[in-house]
C-alpha cells in the first residue's frame, strides 16, 4: 500500500480501535482514509473548532523504533519548514495518552495524480500546469535545504480550485534536510536504496550516499513524461530491472512513445534534459526546468507611434481653436488680434508637403518576417543514435526535425559503444543527414553501472 496521507484507502474496519477515539484530547477520529508503510491516515474532527483535519498516526509496532520515529517526525518538520502554498500544511505534532505519535495536517478533497493517470495521459496544458506547480513547491523545498527524494504521482495531490487543478505535494518522510550542523545530507545510516523504482534517479538507483536537489528534477521529469504519454519512460518485471534501466538506459523521446500526442519540441527537449543520467547535465534548479517546459514567451509587438504624430496633433488642435476664421463664419469668435497678439505672417501651406508630413507622422512597427521551416531527415547506422542540435536533445534516429531556412546548426549523433559524430548543417541546402557510427576500440564499458 502506498504511503500517501490522502489516498482513498480501505473503508474503516470494524475492529479499528481508533475509530471514535479522541487523540490528544482534541481530535475525534471519524474514519480511515489511507494506509501506508509509515502510518494510517484518518479524518478527524477538532472537538472545539468543529473543523476536519487529516491525522497520520504512527503504528504502535513502529513507535519503539528510533529510525521510524525519526522518519515520521522528519516529514512533519520538513513540511512545516517550507513556506509554499503547494506544500501540504502541517498543523501540529502530538502524542495521545497511549503515547501514540500523530501528525495533524490540513484535510484535502480531491485525488492524487496516480488516480488521474489511471484514466490516461493528461492534455498538454494541464500536464504543464501540474508540473510547474509541483516544481514551484519543490523549488521552495530546495531553497529551504530540503530534498524530497520520493517524488511520485501518489505524492502529488490535485485539489479542484475554481475549476482547475491546484497541486499539493505530500509525504516528505524520506526527505533529507540540510542543516548547518550536518552539512549535506547522507542517504541513510545503512545506505539502503530509497525511493520508488519507477521514479528513482540514477544516483539513488546506484546507492550514492550524497544526493542533491537534482534527484527531484529527475523524478519530476519522469512524471511529466508519464503525464504526456500515459506511461513512465522505463518498465520492468522487477525492481532490479527498473534500477538498472534508470542507471544505464536512455529513454525513448516522448513523441516516439506516444504518436497521438502532439508534444512541442521545447517540451520534449526539457523532459529529456531532466532525465539525463549525470546530474550535471540536468537543469541547475527546478525553476529552470519549469521555465523550459513553459517555453519561450514572445510579448506581442506593440503598435508604435512616432513623436511627429503627437506634434502634428497638437498643432492641428491649436490651429483649429485659435486661427481666425474667414469672413462670415464665427465672426464674433475671439481671435489672436482680440487677445492683443500680433499674428506672424505664415507662408501659404504647400499641399504636397503637408501630405508628405502626414504620411511620415505615423511610425508603424515593421511586420515580422514570415519564418519558413524546413524538414530535415536525420538517420544513422546503426539506428537509435541520440541526436542533439546545438546541444539541445531532439530524440533518436530515424528522426525528422524542423529548422528555419538558412539556419546553421551543429548536429551530434551518439550511441553507447560507438564514437560520437558531429556534422554542420544548413537548413534549406540539405533535406537529410545520415551518418555511419564507428565502434569504439577497444569496447568501453558504460560510464554508469548499477551494482546489485
Amino acid at each position: 500500500m502506498l504511503d500517501s496521507p490522502y489516498e482513498m484507502g480501505e473503508e474503516p474496519g470494524k475492529n479499528d480501535p481508533l475509530i471514535g477515539a479522541t487523540l490528544g484530547g482534541l481530535y475525534k477520529i471519524e474514519r480511515l482514509i489511507g494506509v501506508g508503510g509509515m502510518g494510517r491516515v484518518y479524518e478527524a474532527t477538532h472537538t472545539l473548532l468543529g473543523k476536519a483535519f487529516a491525522l497520520k498516526v504512527l503504528p504502535e509496532a513502529r513507535a519503539d523504533k528510533p529510525d521510524a520515529t525519526e522518519r515520521f517526525l522528519r516529514e512533519a518538520r520538513a513540511a512545516s519548514k517550507i513556506e509554499n502554498e503547494h506544500i501540504v500544511k502541517v498543523v501540529n505534532v502530538d502524542r495521545d495518552g497511549e503515547h501514540r505519535l500523530f501528525i495533524v495536517m490540513e484535510l484535502l478533497q480531491g485525488e492524487n495524480l496516480a488516480e488521474r493517470l489511471d484514466r490516461g495521459p493528461l492534455p498538454l496544458e494541464q500536464a504543464i500546469s501540474v508540473a510547474t506547480q509541483t516544481g514551484d513547491a519543490l523549488q521552495a523545498a530546495h531553497d529551504a535545504g530540503i530534498v524530497h527524494r520520493d517524488l511520485k504521482p501518489e505524492n502529488i495531490f490535485l485539489v479542484d480550485k475554481n475549476g482547475s487543478d491546484f497541486v499539493k505535494v505530500l509525504d516528505f518522510g524520506i526527505s533529507k534536510i540540510k542543516t548547518p550542523e550536518h552539512g549535506d545530507p547522507k542517504l541513510t545510516a545503512t545506505d539502503q536504496i530509497v525511493g520508488t523504482p519507477l521514479y528513482i534517479s540514477p544516483e539513488l538507483a546506484r546507492g550514492i550516499a550524497t544526493v542533491d536537489h537534482r534527484t527531484d528534477i529527475y523524478a519530476l521529469g519522469v512524471i511529466v513524461y508519464e503525464m504526456l504519454t500515459g506511461t513512465p519512460p522505463f518498465s520492468g518485471q522487477n525492481h532490479f530491472q527498473l534500477l538498472y534501466k534508470h542507471g544505464n538506459e536512455a529513454p525513448d523521446p516522448p513523441s516516439q512513445r506516444s504518436k497521438k500526442a502532439k508534444i512541442p519540441a521545447h517540451v520534449e527537449s526539457a523532459v529529456l534534459r531532466a532525465l539525463e543520467k549525470d546530474p550535471n547535465d540536468r537543469y541547475e534548479n527546478m525553476d529552470a526546468f519549469c521555465a523550459a517546459l513553459r517555453g519561450p514567451t514572445v510579448p506581442p509587438r506593440a503598435r508604435t507611434f512616432g513623436i511627429p504624430l503627437l506634434a502634428a496633433a497638437i498643432i492641428a488642435m491649436l490651429a483649429f481653436v485659435l486661427w481666425p476664421k474667414p469672413g462670415g463664419e464665427n465672426t464674433n469668435a475671439p481671435t489672436l488680434l482680440d487677445a492683443g497678439v500680433e499674428p506672424v505672417e505664415q507662408p501659404a501651406p504647400d499641399a504636397s508637403a503637408a501630405t508628405k508630413k502626414s504620411d511620415a507622422s505615423v511610425d508603424f512597427a515593421e511586420p515580422e518576417a514570415e519564418v519558413t521551416l524546413e524538414e530535415i531527415q536525420l538517420g544513422s547506422r546503426p539506428t537509435g543514435a541520440f541526436v542533439t542540435i546545438n546541444g539541445s536533445k531532439k530524440g533518436r534516429t530515424p528522426l525528422t526535425v524542423e529548422l528555419e531556412r538558412g539556419e546553421q546548426v551543429t548536429v551530434r549523433f551518439s550511441l553507447p559503444g560507438y564514437q560520437s559524430e558531429r556534422r554542420r548543417l544548413r537548413a534549406g541546402e540539405d533535406d537529410e543527414l545520415r551518418v555511419r557510427l564507428k565502434k569504439k576500440r577497444p569496447p568501453e564499458e558504460s560510464p554508469i553501472k548499477t551494482k546489485f
